[in-house]
This record gives C-alpha cells, structure tokens and sequence, in this order.
C-alpha cells in the first residue's frame, strides 16, 4: 500500500491535478472570501480551458499546446460576447460555426482533441460568464491572466519532475511488457483452460504498449535532442530500447506451442522446466525493474546469467540421451530456438538492470542515431490537414457535424426547461460525445452514475453540515481528486468534480438541493442526447472503415518482412530502415486491433462479419508474431545464402498479402502466383533438411557425437527457416479465405 500511494503522490496525473486545484480553488475562495467571486471565477475559468492540452509529452508541444487553448478560448468567449450584444440569431450561427470549426480541430491528434475540448468548455462556458455581470474586458483579463498563471506552473511543475515523468512512463511501459510477458507465459504453457480470453488480454495489451512506445519516443528522443546527452536521458533511452528489443522478441515465441506439448508429453515434461523458470525470471526481473524506475530505489543486479541457460542445456542433452537421434532432433532443435529467443531477452533485460544501476554509462551507439527523430511520429498543424477533412468520408467531419445538431439541442433544450443553469446540458454533451459509438457509451454510463454518486454524496454533506465554510473545505480535495483520476477513471473523476462543482455553488446559494436536483437532471439530458447523435446523426461505424485498417496492416507487415528479407540477403545488422518497417508494422497492427475493440462496443446490428474480422485480427497478429520470430533469427544467428526456394516461398507470401489487399480495395486478386512452384519450393526446402539431417546421421555412425557449431547452426537454421516459411504461407492463405467475406 505504501509503495502504491508513493506511485499515485508522484504521478504526472497527481502533479497537473495538484497545479490545477491550486489554480482553480484558490482564486474561487479568494473571490468569495473578499466578494470578488465574478472575478475569481474567470481567472478558474482561465486555468480550466489551459489544463485540458497539458498532456504527455514534449515541452514545446505542451508550452504550444497549452497556450493555443488560451487564445482559441479568449476568441471564442470575445465572439460569444459580440454576436450576443448584435442579435440572437446572429449569435445562434456564430454558436454553430464556433462549435463545428472546434470540433475539426481534433484532426490534429490527441494534443489537438485537447485544444478543441479547451473550445468546447469556452463557448459553453461563455453562458455561465452571463451571469457573473463581468464586462467583456475584465473576462478577458481575467481569463489571461489565469491561462498564463496555469501555463507558468504547468511550465515549472514539469521543470521540476519532468525526468520523474519520463521515468514513470517507462516504467508504466516495463509493467506493461511484463504483463505481456505474463499473458505470453500462461498461453504457451496451458497455465489457464480460458485461452480465448488470455488472447483478447494479449490484443487489448498490445494496443495499450504501442501507445506507451509512441509517447517515450516522443518523451525521451526529443528531450536527448533539446537537452543534449545527459547520463540520466541516455539511461532512461537506451532502458526504452531494450524494451523495444525484448517486446520483438516477446512476439517471436508463440507458435510452436502445440508443437513443444505434442513432443514433450508427460513423460519428458521435466525436460521443459529450466527453460520455464527462464521465461518466469524475465517476468519477475521486469517488474522488479518497473518498480525500482517507479520508487527510485536501488535494484539487485543478477548474477546468475548463464544458470539458468545452463540448466536448458542439460536438459536438452538429457532429452536427446533418453529419446536418442534422429527421433530426438526435432525436439531438442525446438527447445534450442526457444532457448535463444529467452536467453536473448534475458540478455536484454540484464543490460536494462545494469544501465539502471548506472553499472553501464548508456552511451551506446544506438543512440547516436543521427536520424532518431524519424521514428518520432510528426503531426502536419497546416490548414492543408483540415482541408483534406472537409468531406462526408472524414470520421472528424462527420463527429465535427454531429457534436453541433447535438449542441443545438441541447441549447434548445435548456431554453425549453428554462432554469437556472441550462448550460450544465451543453457540457455534459460537450464531456459525453466522443467520435466513436463504444467510447460515447462508456463516458454517458461514467458520467451520469458519477452525477448521482457525486450529488448522493453532496446531499448528505449539505444535511449534515450546513456550514459553507466546511463546503468550501471539502470542495478543495474533491477537485483535486476528481481531476487526478481525468484519465485513468472518469467514474471516479466525474463523482468528485460533480461533488467539488456542487459545494462551490453550496457556498455561494442557499438553495442547494435544487441546484444538486438541476445537475442530475441536466446530466440525464446532455446523455440522452449524446446516445440520440451518435446513432443517428452520421453515425460512424468502425464495420465500414474496418477494411481500411486491415489493409494498413497489410501494408506495414508487408514492408517489415520486406524488410527482413533484405537482411537475410545482406546479413548485416538491422538498420533505421529495418527499426522503422518494424515501429510502423506493430503500430499499424495495434491500430487494427484497437478499431476491432470499437467495433466489438457497437450495437450487434452494425457488427457485420465481426466473426470474420476477429480472424482476420488474429492472423494477422500471428502473422506479424511469426515475422517477427523470422527476423529475430535472422538478427542473432549466422545464416547461409538465400537460396532459390526460400527466394519462391517468401515472393509468394507477398504475393498472398498482396492479393488479401486486393481483395479488400478491388474486389478481385489482380495478381496471382503458381501453387505449384509454391509445393515445390516447400519440398526443396525440406529435403535441404533432411540432407543435412543425412549427413549428421553419418557423423554420428563415424563415431562424431558431439556436434559441431556449423552443423547446429545449419540444422537449426533449415528447421526454423523452413518452418517459418511454411506457417508464414499457411497464415496468408488462410487470411486470403477469411476475407473474401468483407469484400462486399
């Protein structure tokens, strides 16, 4: 409990939510305290419209981010303000335009969704500015003035903790990987009957690790490049990537599950367990290291690097000895290729602990990387973007449209109810409306049962107490819980601001319980219209865009095994070209199976094939698995020449990946290949191995037992390659089958 209440006090989340509390409670009590409350409440206003764009990542995106909030804000509470004064339906249309022209903001990414949430709480909020009888100036002033006091802190807040942060985030990333280590473990094992649900874990777990890659990347490459080569960021970086390192050879281990339960059957289970307590050490060494990067604490380095792998070897000596040769090979070169798959990520994450004891100085030479910025994912700001958005095919677009109708209701409907704080409808829409069906529902179950719990527990404080002294006390620490947990549990989140939001206005209302019944009520509204939008106003369901996602995957995974071929070719060691085919090939890949969870949330009516899709998904993640096992091979070992079957077989799964995209743009494979050159190459490559299984017979009739390095190493080499090959074809045929059913 200790060791988790350290990590909540010293988290980003708990910083910006302490900053924000500071800044929003502070000039509200001042403002009631020496009745200046219009004017506390626009300099709170000022900090709220900031915080929403502080968000991870690197200082010149947030310093810009932050501060294009403040001016978009400032202009929208301006115009607000101006169209009020001229006519009330020329103020309808500017309330339209503001709202749409916010909106497109968001296709500028999530810092840019940010901006535009900033815009959609200023125009609603220029409604609660009515009634503070604040002249436009003094808003303005005010406003700046709380933007810029919020931006400073945010600024030094970040100064301050900014390599706490980016050691908690990569922290958050070892855990993560762990945990799929974890998942990895209990599937290749039969640990657990559940594997469906062991799967659907594994692909949520990817998702949420491509998203932690892409913030240290942004986090750590772009801070060794403003700040130089300092010993804490070369640590942190050169941690990061043997993270990468070890999640490529996570991916690398999975397919030869049934194969090592068929061979090794109760009998010669035993024969397994070293090579087990490897994979379970990993596991453990990563959250050990997760916890020492999370508490700054020291951390035991390992000793016993060779144990266990020693361990593996006695027994695939004992295994051989017990089933003797041939029979024995093809389970002894099984374990073998596991083993060096493990004993390389152990490598990995030893290194990891070393550079963390600082026992390695972490100037390597991966990070003098002239071109490291090219695997920071850049965001085009230019209008060129919205642009190329202003059409009915633009998910944003039609979110851009929806989120207006639904905020003109939701005008209408206040207007209609005629009470108080009608404006509480539009930010419930504001915070409830999301581009896609499943997260809409999520934030409108969130929000409304955050409502009630925040108002329950509001009602009993107001009949216990009534002493506005004690609601201004407790409005404090529930706004800064509330706005803590923004990110990791809007639930929670929206039960404390509701609760923080009520004791404000407690303080300075008598009639309380009104006000609390208004919010509820307002609430239920701002979800019911949310729900009625985004069903029915340019609904936008991930079955009919799920193609295109395939179809990027597609394309990625392709280019990665491209990739891969070329090194087999070259036998040189993996290069940018080689680190960004493999980045875009696993993001792409999370990508597809991110839009596969949003299509699971939607209604079962607009679920079209979702059986087929979810196949797909999953050969494809095999696929990318199996790849990435090629590739990991190719890195570590000595190989031979290519030759022309392996030259047919690899021209042919491109084909087959070629054809599936195909497939889902044109209807029809446009290319196509001989299946008969196909069985010839897979025999070609089969009888290669059995000739070198020939030849090591003779050895070992010869009196030649121990084998040699070579030898190992081309035996090792034909089963693997061979076997890859072939479950490499077998996949893309069987996705090529899959979907000819979502061509239509």
């Amino acid at each position: 409990m200790t060791t988790t209440f350290k990590q909540y006090i010293f988290s980003f989340d708990t910083i910006k939510g302490l900053v924000l509390t500071l800044s929003l409670a502070l000039p509200m009590i001042l403002g009631v305290k020496y009745n200046a409350y219009p004017q506390g409440f626009a300099f709170a206003l000022g900090t709220l419209f900031t915080f929403l764009p502080n968000t991870d990542g690197s200082n010149r995106h947030r310093f810009w981010g932050i501060l294009s909030a403040l001016v978009l804000c400032l202009l929208i509470v301006a115009g607000s303000h101006f169209f009020r004064q001229v006519s009330y339906i020329l103020f309808l249309i500017y309330f339209c335009f503001a709202v749409f022209a916010v909106a497109m903001i968001s296709v500028f990414g999530f810092r840019g969704a940010m901006v535009a949430f900033s815009g959609q709480m200023a125009i609603v909020m220029s409604f609660a500015l009515l009634k503070t009888k604040l002249g436009i100036v003094d808003q303005l002033t005010y406003i700046s003035l709380g933007g810029l006091w919020y931006l400073f802190l945010a600024w030094a807040s970040h100064y301050i903790f900014q390599n706490k942060n980016a050691a908690l985030n990569l922290a958050d990333c070892i855990e993560s990987t762990a945990d799929f280590l974890k998942l990895k473990y209990q599937l290749f094992w039969n640990t657990n009957e559940d594997n469906l649900k062991l799967e659907q874990e594994l692909l949520k777990l990817q998702v949420k690790i491509n998203s932690q890659h892409e913030l240290l990347r942004e986090l750590l490459y772009k801070k060794r490049r403003n700040e130089g080569q300092s010993n804490k960021t070369n640590r942190l970086l050169l941690i990061f990537l043997e993270m990468l390192d070890v999640y490529e050879l996570s991916l690398a281990v999975g397919s030869e599950s049934e194969r090592v339960a068929e061979i090794f059957t109760e009998k010669h289970q035993d024969r397994t367990v070293p090579l087990k307590n490897l994979s379970a050490q990993s596991i453990v060494h990563l959250y050990a290291l997760a916890d020492a990067l999370k508490n700054g604490t020291e951390l035991l380095i390992m000793e016993e690097d060779r144990a266990f792998e020693l361990a593996c070897e006695n027994e695939i000596r004992t295994y051989v000895d017990d089933v003797k040769l041939p029979q024995a090979r093809e389970g002894a070169l099984l374990i073998r290729n596991l083993l060096d798959y493990k004993s390389k990520q152990w490598q990995k994450i030893s290194l990891a602990k070393r550079v963390y004891a600082n026992i390695i100085d972490g100037a390597d030479i991966r990070l003098k990387r002239k071109d490291r910025n090219l695997f920071i994912t850049s965001q085009d700001y230019s209008l060129k973007t919205i642009k190329a958005n202003l059409s009915f095919k633009s998910n944003v677009f039609r979110h851009a449209l929806r989120v207006t109708v639904a905020m003109l209701i939701g005008l209408a409907a206040g207007r209609f109810f005629e009470h108080q704080n009608a404006y509480w409808i539009l930010l419930s829409i504001g915070v409830i409306l999301r581009p896609n069906f499943g997260l809409t529902k999520q934030r409108a179950i969130h929000r409304i049962f955050g409502t009630i719990g925040g108002a329950g527990v509001a009602i009993l404080i107001v009949y216990l107490t009534k002493n506005t002294f004690i609601y201004g006390l407790l409005a404090v620490p529930a706004t800064f819980i509330g706005f803590t947990f923004l990110q990791k549990n809007y639930r929670i989140a929206a039960t404390f601001i509701t609760l923080a939001i009520i004791l404000f206005y407690a303080t300075l209302v008598d009639n309380t319980l009104i006000i609390i019944g208004y919010r509820v009520v307002d609430t239920l509204i701002g979800g019911l219209i949310s729900f009625f939008a985004i069903y029915f106003f340019w609904p936008s369901w991930e079955g009919h865009s799920i193609k295109d996602s395939i179809s990027d995957s597609l394309t990625a995974i392709s280019a990665y095994l491209k990739q891969i071929d070329r090194i087999y070719h070259s036998k040189e060691a993996p290069d940018t070209t080689y680190r960004l085919a493999r980045k875009k090939a696993f993001i792409d890949t999370g990508n597809l199976m991110a839009a596969f969870q949003r299509l699971t949330e939607e209604p079962k009516s607009q679920q079209d094939h979702v059986s087929q899709v979810y196949g797909i998904v999953v050969l494809n993640q095999t696929f990318l698995n199996a790849a990435a096992a090629l590739g990991t091979y190719i890195q570590n070992h000595e190989t031979t020449p290519a030759s022309r079957a392996y030259e047919t077989m690899m021209a042919h799964i491109l084909d087959n990946l070629q054809n599936v995209s195909e497939i889902l743009n044109q209807g029809e494979i446009q290319t196509d290949h001989d299946t008969s050159e196909t069985e010839v190459a897979t025999e070609e490559l089969e009888n290669k191995y059995r000739l070198l299984e020939s030849e090591r017979a003779e050895e070992l009739e010869k009196g030649q037992t121990t084998i040699s390095a070579e030898m190992r190493n081309k035996l090792q080499e034909g089963k693997l390659i061979t076997d890859q090959l072939k479950w490499l074809y077998s996949l893309s045929e069987s996705m090529k089958q899959l979907v000819v059913h979502l061509k239509d």
